[in-house]
């Protein structure tokens, strides 16, 4: 304090200038900001300020009684802080006081003290500040920042934080377990250094625009490479921060591991363009690779080669051996398929028994034989399927961009359309596709759409070709023949369409038409009163396939009022050998219900004896071809005739060696196709009297049928 009296000043100007001091120095000590408390050695209070009553709560008045300081601040803190101030005069600062705020929370003030020494004695000056709201921000702030540590170290997402240049400066626990990388480890890395090479490009590009400040954020997928090598798929969110300190651009990043959810959605995707059984593309995917191969092939002026296989007779594979095996024949094919094709190529399972092949990048249509060439020799290697070796064979047609199509759907077409002419011609066979083969398909479109609408509009009719015994000349029994009369067209007869509806499966219902339409004709006679003839029908080998056939056969034979001794069911002899022992089976519960079963066109296939001894058969059928180069002229020392002489003299030894296999096994022969005197006499020379053919009767229409029945039981009455 700058000294303003000296010894010349007078008593009374001193003492004027004293209080005036006195009076300045208590102004300024009660406008502190800070709370200021005077306190005599016995800790009994001799002044407050304004600050320190607001602070502590108390009126003027309670001090003039000067109390104790512990009556207004009682902490033994801040006696044991006097104490020592008092023992050694050094100040003590800081000294922390908590006072009940009454209702409103604890207050906490904060002292520093020290001494002073008066004449009367020793004085402590204890300056006091409310710190209530500092120390609960501080609080708040300890326990934000405890929060953010327990989150950062337990958050079920990565989180990192990094520098501008990317560097890792701070990374939690779960991102070390989905990168595998320890926290040092990531501290001493670069973000990139674990990115995936293939999203690094997009990845630090990203990066780049977010520290420019060209965008706020960014989410993506993308793949880091952990530890181990191994690729981990994740969902990385990006954002930015400045700290407040240095100002510098932070990167925080959250990283979630999406492996699962990737693998899960590779699973589906897989699903979707795969072939369960197999595991080849399936049609989705082979169309997509097709338009890709294509779009490739026009750019350089190249061409794709496209090859439908379908497997030849695997309907008696499974048939025979079972599903089980079919499938582990279909999974064999598709590994040979496979392993005879380029990487670039694709091998895909259409359905079924179908293969596509994609050739991809091809100079010429050589190529695409060559590879099918080589395809159906890999098959054509003998595969064992439950204890049976079987030789596997396909059918392959081909077709080539940008001949036969400029996109997927066109060259598919071709390829089946060439498929088809390769198995026409027996199939273990590759045929390229010729433009006519669009003309055929169309047509064998139109005709399975005109059957479909047969069976719906009923337009199918049934001739019925009398069976006779020459040796009586009396009718014995009745062909049902199937003809198809499109409304407003001409007759179709059964060789042009019954191979197409064998194909497509019509074959079913037109064969069950028959037969019920068949029985029910018998029943119509024999309320006509004529004798019930046996009525012959043939089964066709997808019929006769079917399950319960036999349950079928005796529900018909019911509805329509018919013994089962006057049906005659005619199956070919090739039917029966693709599986023997179901075919037995089903004849014997034929059998069972007086049914009489023939061989129809006999000696056209491959039986033996030993296999027609098994089946409950009771007639043979001699086929037509064999019948209709037995002419006039051929006898026994082969005269003239004719026709080429070997085959009508090999003809002629077929029919008689049936005729004398059917007497050694006490069957039935009856020769169809019959159409002159010169056939009658040779099967009746060989001891064949039942026939049916032109040289008798033709199919009748079954108004004629019964004209023809009526006149002659006319004729034997008379």
């Amino acid at each position: 304090m700058t000294k303003i009296l000296n010894d010349d000043t007078p008593a009374a100007t001193m003492a004027a200038t004293v209080q005036q001091y006195q009076n300045y120095l208590e102004q300024v000590i009660g406008g502190m900001p800070a709370g200021l408390l005077v306190v005599d050695a016995g800790r009994r209070i001799l002044s407050i300020n304004r600050t320190m009553s607001e602070m502590l709560g108390v009126a003027d008045e309670a001090i003039a009684a000067r109390p104790a300081l512990e009556t207004l601040v009682p902490s033994t803190e801040l006696a044991l802080r006097i104490d020592a101030v008092l023992a050694d005069g050094m100040p003590q600062d800081g000294v922390p006081v908590a006072l009940d705020g009454q209702g409103e929370g604890v207050r906490w003030l904060e002292f520093n003290i020290r001494r002073t020494r008066q004449a009367g004695g020793d004085l402590l000056l204890l300056i006091g500040q409310d710190v209530t709201f500092r120390r609960q921000a501080r609080l708040r702030l300890q326990e934000s920042e405890a929060f953010f540590r327990l989150t950062f170290s337990q958050a079920a997402v990565g989180i990192a934080l990094l520098s501008r240049e990317g560097r890792f400066l701070r990374v939690n626990r779960k991102l070390s377990e989905i990168v595998g990388f320890s926290e040092i480890e990531l501290l001493q890395r670069f973000f990139h250094q674990i990115t995936y090479p293939d999203d690094l490009l997009e990845d630090r590009a990203m990066v780049a625009s977010l520290v420019a400040g060209a965008i706020g954020d960014f989410q993506r997928e993308t793949r880091y490479v952990r530890k181990d090598g191994r690729t981990v798929w994740v969902a990385l969110s990006a954002s930015t921060m400045r700290e407040a300190a240095s100002g510098q651009v932070r990167l925080i990043l959250a990283v979630e591991d999406i492996s699962r959810r990737k693998q899960a959605e590779e699973a589906l995707l897989r699903m979707a363009n795969h072939d369960a059984l197999t595991g080849l593309p399936n049609r989705t995917l082979l169309e997509d690779r097709l338009a890709q191969a294509v779009c490739k092939a026009a750019r350089a002026k190249r061409q794709v080669g496209v090859m439908f296989i379908d497997l030849d007779r695997f309907k008696h594979v499974n048939d025979s051996l079972g599903h089980e095996a079919g499938d582990q024949l279909i999974i064999e094919i598709a590994r040979r398929l496979a392993g005879s094709l380029r990487e670039s190529d694709t091998v895909a399972r259409q359905g079924g028994d179908e293969f596509v092949v994609v050739l991809d990048d091809l100079a010429a249509p050589e190529d695409a034989a060559l590879v099918a060439q080589k395809v159906l020799d890999r098959l054509f290697q003998p595969l064992v399927l439950c204890g049976q070796e079987v030789f596997p064979t396909g059918s392959i047609g081909i077709a080539m961009y940008p001949q036969d199509g400029a996109d997927s759907a066109a060259l598919l077409k071709a390829a089946d359309s060439a498929m088809y002419r390769a198995k026409a011609v027996g199939g273990n066979h590759y045929h390229f596709y010729a433009a006519d083969m669009g003309m055929h398909a169309q047509a064998h479109l139109r005709l399975e759409t005109g059957l479909q609408r047969g069976l719906l509009h009923e337009e199918f009719v049934l001739h019925y070709q009398p069976q006779f015994d020459t040796a009586s000349g009396r009718i014995v029994g009745l062909e049902a023949l199937v003809r198809w009369q499109p409304q407003g067209g001409a007759l179709v007869e059964p060789d042009d369409f019954i191979p197409l509806a064998e194909e497509t499966g019509l074959i079913v219902p037109i064969g069950d038409w028959v037969l019920m339409t068949a029985l029910r004709q018998l029943a119509a006679l024999k309320r006509r009163g004529l004798a019930p003839l046996r009525m012959s029908v043939n089964m066709s080998a997808r019929q006769f396939r079917q399950q319960d056939v036999a349950g079928r056969v005796a529900r018909m034979l019911a509805e329509a009022g018919c013994d089962g001794s006057w049906l005659t069911l005619e199956i070919t002899e090739s039917v029966l050998m693709e599986n023997p022992a179901a075919a037995a089976e089903t004849m014997a519960r034929l059998a069972a219900l007086g049914v009489q079963l023939a061989i129809d066109d006999f000696g056209t296939g491959y039986s033996s004896l030993a296999n027609l001894r098994r089946f409950p058969i009771h007639s043979l059928k001699i086929d037509r071809s064999f019948v209709g180069d037995i002419n006039d002229g051929c006898s026994d020392d082969g005269g003239n005739g004719g026709g080429d002489l070997e085959t009508r003299l090999d003809n002629a030894a077929i029919v008689k060696a049936v005729i004398a296999l059917a007497r050694s096994m006490k069957l039935e022969v009856i020769a169809e196709g019959v159409e002159t005197g010169g056939q009658q006499a040779f099967l009746g020379a060989h001891g064949c009297h039942q026939m049916q053919g032109y040289w008798f009767s033709p199919p009748l229409a079954a108004p004629e049928l019964e004209r023809l029945l009526c006149a002659r039981r006319e004729d034997a009455a008379a």
